[in-house]
């Protein structure tokens, strides 16, 4: 393949698309000029739309939009199932929307995803299972094939194949709240690959994923926050296997309070982090991977800890864990961050608080706090209806599914989400990726977005294919009617007027696949 004309190809692209962003304003919005500007009020579907074109032309800093919010007509029926997709899984795939409206509507739908076990998965767990062998093997089986020096291939390998095990399962399975609460809690619950050999993480994060994240995600916060605070991935990650008596490492017990339950300088101070570390001294892993409370290494004596004692031995530590699943500030910090994901970037002090009371009194139910988001008037008001800003991850995932891509292997789209900045266990900060529009709304991100919905177009991502039908489908079609029908199947519907003018620009060549990276590198498709 010649690549210069395909890199020719892309920028002509990347100047019609953006020409038609900027030379063409969207009906929609208020003019961007200081004279005298007509005031109009955007819903925050088109405020974000707004944002992204602003994000792409480098026109404006996007932390600070200008524009007010009008709360719109409430959803059709058809917006409801487009807005339940949006949230709990990583979007319609063709006709899904209208499949959904014949068996029962959005309500039905979810309530077969609250229940995953009962939803047939059988296609994405054969793939799994002969793809990646090694998620059928539990951590001793793991360890006999991956630990040590004399096994640094195999180690190399599973640390390529775990994060496309990730991503090709968010593809393919049918459990799609499932795979969209695993990515929150893999991001909140946060360790990495640390891309040595010597870090048994290098391996046990694969036992992680599927014996913390998985196992927990319709469970309860309790018991996901004491599996991962025992898991040697996470023991490793944040040095408490490192924390002795008299020798004590803070890094755990400050990140258990600050990122995984109170939130950050919320009712502890530093003697607090020390007193904790104290009491969790001895909690490490054995031989075997196993966890084990070293009692020889843990710090004797009561520990004073948040205006309480804590008694010595493991008993301390398990008392503080409980202790803090329990505290009303980690329902709050919870429920927020909960909120933000499957609301807006911005909920309200009230609706949190109303969450909050959920997550308290149902001790942490992780099924019943969802629930309480997804059934409340907010959630399907129009003010939350496309508000939220895809994620790399979220993007490519999207991607993939809504153009019904075969994925023979994911190492291509795990390369691409490292340039975008989210690559899959391997955040750089214990505080997992952000899921808020500012934290990947640049032009530097964007442009890579463009690179990859270019790519998989054309059908030069290797490992990820899409279908010959599926492209020959619009073939067949005059201009108008390709257009009309890539908005349906790819935006449901949903299309920007710049968007629009991009596409027709283009649609008189018939190259299809110029048109679905239009349509995969707008901004109507950043859009959740």
């Amino acid at each position: 393949m010649d690549r210069s004309r395909t890199r020719l190809g892309l920028s002509a692209l990347l100047a019609v698309f953006a020409l038609a962003l900027f030379v063409h304003p969207l009906t929609t919005f208020a003019d961007d000029t200081d004279e005298a500007p007509v005031k109009k009020q955007l819903t925050p579907q088109q405020l974000l739309q707004k944002r992204i074109a602003e994000a792409m032309s480098g026109r404006r800093d996007v932390t600070t939009p200008r524009s007010q919010t009008l709360i719109g007509p409430d959803l059709s029926d058809r917006e409801k199932v487009m807005h339940v997709l949006d949230r709990m899984s990583y979007g319609a795939k063709p006709g899904e929307v209208d499949e959904i409206l014949k068996n029962g509507g959005w309500k039905a739908w979810i309530k077969q995803q609250m229940d995953p076990d009962h939803i047939d998965d059988a296609t994405a767990d054969r793939v799994i299972a002969e793809r990646f062998p090694w998620t059928k093997k539990d951590i001793q089986q793991l360890k006999k094939v991956y630990n040590g020096k004399e096994n640094q291939g195999e180690i190399r390998e599973l640390q390529h194949q775990l994060p496309e095990e990730v991503f090709t399962r968010a593809v393919l399975s049918n459990r799609q709240f499932k795979e969209v609460m695993c990515d929150f809690w893999r991001n909140h619950f946060c360790v990495d690959d640390p891309g040595q050999y010597e870090k048994s993480r290098s391996w046990t994060d694969a036992d992680y994923e599927k014996n913390v994240i998985r196992k927990y995600v319709f469970g309860t916060f309790g018991d996901m926050l004491y599996a991962s605070a025992r898991h040697p991935a996470m023991l490793e990650y944040l040095d408490n296997k490192l924390s002795y008596k008299n020798n004590w490492n803070e890094n755990y017990a400050r990140e258990v309070m600050e990122l995984h339950t109170l939130g950050v300088d919320r009712d502890y101070t530093n003697l607090d982090v020390q007193e904790l570390s104290k009491a969790l001294t001895g909690w490490t892993y054995n031989g075997e991977f196993q966890f084990y409370f070293n009692a020889e290494e843990s710090q004797p004596g009561m520990k004073y800890w948040r205006r309480q004692q804590l008694p010595p031995g493991m008993a301390g530590g398990m008392k503080a864990l409980q202790v803090l699943t329990t505290d009303p500030l980690t329902a709050e910090f919870i429920s927020l961050k909960l909120s933000r994901y499957l609301l807006n970037d911005n909920p309200s002090p009230a609706f949190v608080k109303k969450i909050a009371a959920v997550f308290h009194e149902s001790q942490g139910d992780l099924p019943k706090v969802y629930t309480a988001i997804i059934d409340s008037p907010e959630f399907m008001s129009r003010e939350n209806y496309r508000c939220k800003f895809k994620t790399p991850f979220q993007f490519c995932v999207s991607a993939c599914r809504v153009t019904q891509a075969k994925i023979d292997n994911a190492e291509y789209v795990t390369t691409v989400l490292r340039k975008m900045g989210e690559p899959i266990y391997d955040c750089p900060d214990p505080t997992g990726y952000f899921d808020v529009a500012e934290r990947w709304m640049d032009a530097g991100v964007l442009t890579s977005r463009w690179q990859f919905a270019w790519d998989l177009a054309r059908n030069t991502a290797d490992g990820i294919k899409l279908p010959e039908s599926f492209v020959d489908h619009y073939k067949s079609l005059k201009p108008e009617e390709a257009i009309q029908k890539l908005i349906e199947d790819l935006l449901e519907g949903e299309v920007g007027d710049r968007e629009l003018v991009a596409l027709k620009d283009v649609s008189q060549t018939n190259d299809i696949p110029r048109m679905i990276s239009i349509v995969l590198g707008s901004p109507s498709f950043q859009q959740r």
